[in-house]
């Protein structure tokens, strides 16, 4: 975190009003705008996951691994909904060790910050386990493939989960874990596991069969230079109920097809969440 002293006065001011204006209120209409409710707890843990995960696992060395070619973009689908997976097991379970079944101030905000922290390191010690098995097959060490980069993912997860804890200090777990969870209810929206999935994989499974629609371009040229379908693409309704529920069980050809067909690029329309 950086030092307030070493900040100009005026960007220090900017940056306290900023953070005041910044409210579990806000966040609360932020994540109902987003499809989730923020009275659900099994919703916010959703989005809470995702963004831990883009913090703490994506955006990271990985997205250099990736861009250097050690990951596809199917790879990446597989890995990023994996890991949402097990930071959400983790959640729950920490959520239910501490005796939380709401998401409200009488759950969340009985927390305390040694709470969370003990929540961090759980994440902490999974995410960076130099043996912790990936869906391509490969372990997270064999995918940094040197000691220098594994030294530097764990570097990255460790001061994304220190901030992830410090910034309740100030306002609370209860803040913190809702200013998490709109980071991954806003700029996550094409992930496994946030609200819009569904919908987009039905627009998905229904432009797969529909050379017609604009989703492939003018005279579906985007649809034609796609590869022949592997065959797990074969059965659609095991396809979808994959896309649902474990995506990272997908196999690399099958991945790799969907991702270069662009389900990250449609815009699902999906139903706001009632707060009555």
């Amino acid at each position: 975190m950086s030092d307030p002293s070493s900040i100009p006065p005026d960007v220090q001011r900017r940056i306290d009003e900023a953070r005041a204006m910044m409210t579990e209120e806000m966040f609360e209409g932020m994540l109902s705008q987003a499809g989730t409710d923020p009275a659900d707890l099994t919703a916010l843990l959703d989005v809470l996951a995702i963004g831990i995960t883009n913090g703490a696992w994506r955006n990271s060395c990985v997205e250099n691994w990736h861009a250097e070619g050690h990951l596809s973009d199917g790879d990446m689908m597989r890995i990023n909904s994996y890991t949402t997976h097990g930071v959400r097991q983790r959640l729950r379970g920490w959520a239910t060790e501490y005796g939380v079944s709401t998401s409200t101030s009488e759950g969340l905000a009985g927390l305390t910050v040694e709470d969370a922290d003990a929540l961090a390191h759980r994440l902490f010690r999974w995410l960076t386990n130099p043996t912790r098995k990936l869906p391509t097959g490969a372990t997270l060490g064999e995918l940094a493939q040197t000691e220098t980069d594994l030294d530097e993912y764990i570097e990255h997860a460790d001061q994304r989960l220190r901030g992830f804890v410090g910034q309740m200090e100030d306002k609370g777990v209860r803040f913190g874990l809702l200013y998490t969870a709109v980071h991954g209810a806003l700029a996550c929206q094409q992930w496994w596991s946030h609200p819009s999935w569904p919908a987009r994989v039905d627009q998905f499974m229904a432009v797969l069969d529909n050379p017609e629609d604009r989703h492939w371009g003018p005279d579906a040229k985007y649809r034609e230079r796609l590869l022949p379908e592997p065959p797990g693409l074969q059965d659609r309704s095991a396809l979808r109920a994959t896309l649902l529920k474990a995506p990272w069980e997908l196999d690399s050809a099958t991945a790799e097809w969907i991702t270069d067909a662009g389900i990250g690029h449609l815009t699902p329309i999906q139903e706001t969440p009632s707060m009555s």
